[in-house]
């Protein structure tokens, strides 16, 4: 089964197009309606971005101040 993605509707649109002289107003509100979807696919994804970035943050943070209460000092690794 198929993974729906947030611009499927809008290749749609675009298909429609091809075939039929839609109106314009109806375009626009299709693109529009398309538009908020990927408005809001983005504002989740940051957000779960943002959380997920604050924990390994949080995460490592707490291994260097586990390590400093130990005596251990943690190195750079170089490359």
């Amino acid at each position: 089964m198929r993974v729906s993605k947030v611009a499927d509707p809008l290749r749609e649109l675009v298909g429609q197009m091809r075939e039929l002289d839609a109106v314009a107003r109806l375009e626009q509100n299709a693109l529009l309606v398309v538009a908020d979807q990927i408005d809001r696919e983005h504002e989740h994804r940051m957000e779960q971005q943002s959380y997920e970035l604050r924990r390994a943050f949080c995460r490592y943070m707490g291994g260097v101040i586990d390590d400093y209460k130990h005596g251990m000092k943690r190195k750079r690794l170089r490359k």
